[in-house]
């Protein structure tokens, strides 16, 4: 049970940050359409969940939730058409 849990999280796992952040964002633009415009909105609905989760665990997440929200919050830029420049200066 232990070696499946540690294959499930790892890099390629199926809750490994890589598979999770695609079905988010896979998620997010099955609801807009796809739609680039709204990736902001769906960006914003996302940090919302995230601190709400972070809230309800009562503590400081898993490094693998950060790692998946870093994970998240690229493919979002990358929706949007936003460089890391443009998210930098705001």
């Amino acid at each position: 049970a232990k070696a499946k849990a540690q294959e499930a999280i790892s890099d390629d796992g199926y809750y490994g940050v890589k598979q999770t952040s695609q079905r988010i964002l896979d998620f997010a633009k099955a609801l807009t359409g796809g739609d680039p415009a709204k990736a902001e909105e769906m960006r914003k609905a996302f940090e919302k969940g995230f601190k709400m989760a972070t809230k309800s665990w009562g503590q400081e997440l898993p490094d693998i939730s950060h790692r998946t929200y870093d994970a998240v919050m690229k493919g979002f830029d990358e929706w949007a058409g936003v460089t890391k420049t443009e998210n930098a200066e705001e």
